[in-house]
């Protein structure tokens, strides 16, 4: 049985030919990033701050170190990451450190502005790093995680929440991108035929925290911004259905990658980053 998951399918998506590399060739050869790191420390660090906050009460919450906190949880990381990869860094520590010093300033604008993304007043943590897993087509899963999901009790409403983190945040052709939102619809179709919700009781956000800023703009910048994507039926329809050309265009009858069909090659800026162009093992790069 194939396991599919929406990086998987992003991937395929920005570039056929990396994903053949990747997935079936299994050719990958880099390693965690300062990047990865971060985003794992920092969602750790917000996903302990709301465990308190709905679980105990929102004055512990605010009362938690979240600078030692976040550097606990850095350290942690990067401790994981080195054996994982036995014994080679993830980053430096100038990166770290810098790192660090980002997320630190994100958290501060967090707790001081909480009610802008949080309410304790009348919601409910119903769950963090919810699993998915959703049979998608015979012999094709999909597996996938939920960062956040609160309950309204007035409304009986459900939030989605996905926390992403990013140098500078998302530009507005990076949310009119329908297959990087897209996750977020997923999401929801599959949470509410799990959970047999109503669709129409169910909104997503994405909370998107910023490592970088504008230091010269005449207004300051927020670090955390909130992005709400199109999420009624028609969107969530076309995302299904970009998804599942995805499936059923790699995956056969039983659930295996499909060799015998032409990956082709996104050449894009993009290319640039990708260890299969430097590498040389791209077949439009070689």
């Amino acid at each position: 049985m194939a396991r599919v998951s929406y990086s998987q399918y992003s991937t395929w998506h920005g570039c056929p030919q990396q994903y053949k590399l990747q997935y079936i060739d299994k050719l990958g050869e880099s390693g965690s990033n300062v990047h990865f790191v971060f985003g794992v420390a920092l969602h750790e660090t917000v996903q302990h701050f709301l465990s308190v906050m709905y679980g105990v009460s929102k004055k512990q919450a605010l009362e938690i170190d979240m600078t030692k906190l976040l550097q606990n949880n850095l350290i942690k990381e990067f401790t994981e990451v080195r054996k994982k990869q036995k014994g080679v860094d993830p980053c430096t520590q100038e990166e770290l450190e810098e790192a660090f010093g980002d997320g630190r300033l994100a958290l501060k604008q967090f707790t001081s502005k909480l009610t802008k993304y949080y309410s304790k007043s009348g919601f409910k943590l119903l769950g963090m790093e919810l699993p998915l897993n959703a049979k998608v087509r015979d012999n094709v899963h999909f597996i996938g995680f939920i960062d956040v999901i609160l309950q309204d009790i007035s409304s009986d409403e459900i939030i989605i929440i996905d926390i992403k983190t990013s140098t500078k945040g998302w530009n507005k052709w990076q949310k009119n991108d329908k297959t990087k939102t897209s996750q977020l619809l997923l999401y929801k179709k599959f949470y509410s035929e799990k959970y047999n919700v109503s669709m129409d009781k169910i909104r997503v956000e994405y909370h998107i925290f910023k490592r970088k800023i504008d230091e010269a703009a005449q207004y300051p910048a927020p670090r955390i911004s909130k992005f709400v994507p199109a999420n009624g039926k028609p969107s969530i329809n076309m995302a299904w259905k970009g998804f599942m050309n995805f499936v059923d265009t790699v995956f056969d009858e039983d659930g295996e990658r499909r060799t015998n069909i032409e990956y082709r090659t996104n050449v894009t800026k993009l290319c640039d980053w990708c260890e299969f162009k430097s590498r040389k093992i791209c077949k439009d790069f070689i």
